[in-house]
C-alpha cells in the first residue's frame, strides 16, 4: 500500500481548511497516510490517519517512506499576511524546504487545487519558480493564479482545476436555484484579512441602510485566530446599528452550506463560504480582497467588489446582488467535476499510473495565465 503525507493549514479552526483535509483524505484512503495537523488530536478524531504536528523534524521523519507529499489546496504561492506574525516569505520558504526534502527522498510533489497571491520582491520570485519547476503534479485552483506565476516566470502552461472543498458538498437543486428565497437574511462571512478598521467601517456603513427591514447576519468564520474575525463582527454590529446580530461560527463547511440555505444573500470575505454559499443555492457578493475571491466570483457569475471600494459603491453592489440570481447550477457542477479530475490525477500520482478505470481519468484544462478568460 502506498504511504502519502497530506500537508496543509489543517487544524486550525478554519472550515474551509478542514474541509480541504476531508477530501484530500477521501481521495487517499487506500494509503497510508498521515496528516500534518496544529491540532492532532482532533484530526485525528474526525479521520483515518496517523497525525502529526506540522513541524520541520516530524514532518522530516513522516517523509521516511513516503511515496507522495500532497499539499492540501489553499494559496501556496503568496506572502503572509503580518498579523500572522511571521515573515513575509515564510510559506513560501517553508514549501521550498518541504519541496525539497521529498525530493532529497524519493517521494513525489503534488500541489493540488492550489492557488497564488501578491508575489512582490526578487526572493518570493525566485522561491515561486523553483517550486513549481520541481513539483510532480501542480494544479491550481483558478486562471487568475496562473497569470500570478507565469508573470514571475514560472513555466507554462498550467493545469487548472478548482478548489477541492467542492467535492465535499453537495450540488445545489435545480427548483432551488430558480426560486427566489422567502428569507431577507444577509449574512456576511466575515475575515479578518479582508481589509483595515478603515474597510471594516466602510462595509458597515454600506450595510446600514439594509438592515432596517433585513437581519443582517454577522459570521466570524474561523475561531482559534485570536478572536480577530468576532473582533471585526463586533465593529460591524456597532458600525450597522440594529438588525445586526453575531452568529456562531459554522463548526465546517457543511453546516455553512445549511445554513446560507435560508439567506437572500450572502457576503464572501471568505473564499470557502463563496463555495457554500455557490452549494447552498444562494446568491454571493464576494468581496476581492485577493484574487481568488474575484476569480471563483467570475466563474459563478456572481457579483463581486473590491475592499477599497467607497460606500456607496460597497451600498451599490449591495442593492445590485439582492436583485441578481445565485450560481447557476451548470457553473457549480462544473466546479466540482474540475476539482474530481484534479484529486484524480492525484490517485493516479500516488498509484505510479495504475489505476482500474483509466478512461475515468480526466486532465483539467491548461492555461498559459495569458488572454481571455
Amino acid at each position: 500500500m502506498p504511504h502519502a503525507l497530506l500537508v496543509g493549514a489543517f487544524g486550525q479552526g478554519n472550515p474551509g481548511d478542514e474541509a480541504l483535509c476531508d477530501a484530500f483524505a477521501r481521495t487517499l484512503h487506500d494509503a497510508t497516510l498521515t496528516i500534518a495537523s496544529r491540532t492532532p488530536p482532533l484530526t485525528a478524531s474526525r479521520l483515518d490517519a496517523e497525525t502529526i504536528p506540522p513541524s520541520p523534524l516530524a514532518v522530516a521523519r513522516a517523509l521516511r517512506g513516503a511515496d507522495v507529499v500532497a499539499a492540501g489546496g489553499g494559496t501556496i504561492f503568496k506572502q503572509l499576511d503580518p498579523s500572522t506574525g511571521r515573515a513575509r516569505n515564510a510559506l513560501l520558504r517553508s514549501t521550498a524546504g518541504l519541496v525539497a526534502m521529498a525530493r532529497a527522498r524519493g517521494a513525489a510533489v503534488a500541489l493540488v487545487g492550489v492557488g497564488a497571491g501578491t508575489l512582490t520582491g526578487p526572493e518570493a520570485r525566485t522561491l515561486t519558480r523553483w517550486i513549481v519547476r520541481h513539483t510532480d503534479l501542480l494544479v491550481l485552483r483558478d486562471e487568475e493564479s496562473a497569470a500570478v506565476l507565469a508573470e514571475v516566470g514560472a513555466p507554462t502552461p498550467f493545469r487548472i482545476g478548482a478548489d477541492a472543498a467542492w467535492t465535499v458538498l453537495p450540488p445545489p437543486e435545480p427548483v432551488r436555484l430558480r426560486a427566489t428565497p422567502p428569507s431577507s437574511t444577509i449574512t456576511v462571512a466575515v475575515s479578518h484579512l479582508a481589509g483595515d478598521r478603515a474597510f471594516v467601517e466602510r462595509l458597515g456603513d454600506a450595510l446600514q441602510p439594509f438592515a432596517t427591514d433585513r437581519t443582517v447576519r454577522l459570521e466570524p468564520w474561523q475561531v482559534g485566530a485570536g478572536d480577530r474575525d468576532h473582533e471585526v463582527a463586533l465593529a460591524l454590529r456597532e458600525r450597522i446599528g440594529g438588525g445586526a446580530t453575531i452568529a456562531e461560527p459554522p463548526v465546517d463547511l457543511r453546516a455553512a452550506r445549511d445554513a446560507y440555505c435560508a439567506d437572500r444573500l450572502v457576503i464572501a470575505l471568505r473564499f470557502h463560504a463563496l463555495v457554500a454559499a455557490g452549494s447552498a443555492g444562494t446568491t454571493a457578493l464576494a468581496i476581492a480582497h485577493e484574487p481568488k475571491l474575484g476569480g471563483l466570483a467570475r466563474r459563478l457569475g456572481q457579483p463581486s467588489a473590491p475592499p477599497h471600494a467607497t460606500v456607496e459603491v460597497l451600498r451599490r453592489a449591495i442593492a445590485e446582488a439582492l436583485e441578481q440570481p445565485p450560481a447557476p447550477a451548470a457553473a457549480v457542477v462544473a466546479e466540482i467535476a474540475r476539482a474530481t479530475d484534479g484529486l484524480d490525477l492525484l490517485r493516479l500520482l500516488l498509484h505510479g499510473g495504475a489505476v482500474e478505470e483509466p478512461a475515468a481519468i480526466h486532465s483539467p484544462p491548461l492555461s498559459t495565465g495569458a488572454g481571455w478568460w
